[in-house]
């Protein structure tokens, strides 16, 4: 478990905790055939941030406690009533946080993360109060992060099949070595919402491209 600390106005502080944990899942509601189906495995890590007055010492043992006895080298699909993704996995958690440690302490939940591998995780935020997935690929110097969402959960959390997302690496590996100059932002935002997002159970919420030259990022309702 690591701890970091913000000094915010007022006396305040946010605190960010995380926690690990390795577990299996079975997302049974792919398609038949679909190789995710089958019980597999992540080594999940999951970041917690809560802001707390200044001299406040949470306990967080129990939240640790809790994911090493019902999850740790288990297999999810046992231990929970839903659809084991990580968007719905981060839900079940921020709820089990809010009743267990938020009431037990005076600290304010701001968001929480959940990661089944290192390019994809699912984030609830306290402002919006929604979940986003994100999924970051690596091309070169250029590392690109898409950021999905979805207007509500149903049974399947909303999340896309991150194999669905496979038309659009293929149209970045073709401009990366063809000769016109690597998409924009907005460039590369106009092509997903043209080619992908009608296919997918999400939407596009922003396009972040980091790379030697700086951050570029764009954000739904930007222009394209």
């Amino acid at each position: 478990m690591k701890t970091t600390h913000e000094v915010l106005a007022a006396g305040q502080v946010t605190i960010t905790q995380s926690f690990g944990f390795s577990a299996s899942h079975e997302l049974r509601l792919l398609p038949e055939g679909h190789k995710c189906r089958r019980n597999h495995g992540h080594n999940y890590t999951v970041i917690v941030t809560a802001q707390v007055d200044g001299d406040v010492q949470v306990d967080w043992s129990p939240f640790r406690d809790y994911l090493a006895s019902t999850f740790d080298h288990r297999l999810i699909n046992d231990q929970v009533s839903f659809h084991p993704t990580s968007e719905l996995l981060v839900h079940h958690l921020v709820g089990w946080v809010r009743t267990h440690v938020e009431t037990a302490a005076p600290i304010t939940l701001v968001a929480m993360a959940v990661s089944e591998t290192p390019s994809t995780s699912a984030r609830w935020d306290s402002a919006t109060d929604t979940v986003t997935i994100s999924k970051t690929l690596d091309f070169g110097q250029d590392e690109i992060t898409l950021i999905l969402g979805a207007d509500e959960f149903d049974e399947f959390g909303f999340v896309t099949d991150f194999g669905d997302l496979k038309p659009f690496r293929t149209y970045l590996r073709a401009r990366q070595v063809g000769a016109d100059p690597f998409p924009t932002a907005s460039a590369m935002a106009r092509w997903f919402l043209d080619n992908v997002e009608q296919t997918i159970h999400g939407r596009l919420a922003s396009v972040q491209i980091a790379s030697g030259a700086g951050t570029e990022r764009w954000e739904r309702g930007d222009t394209l």
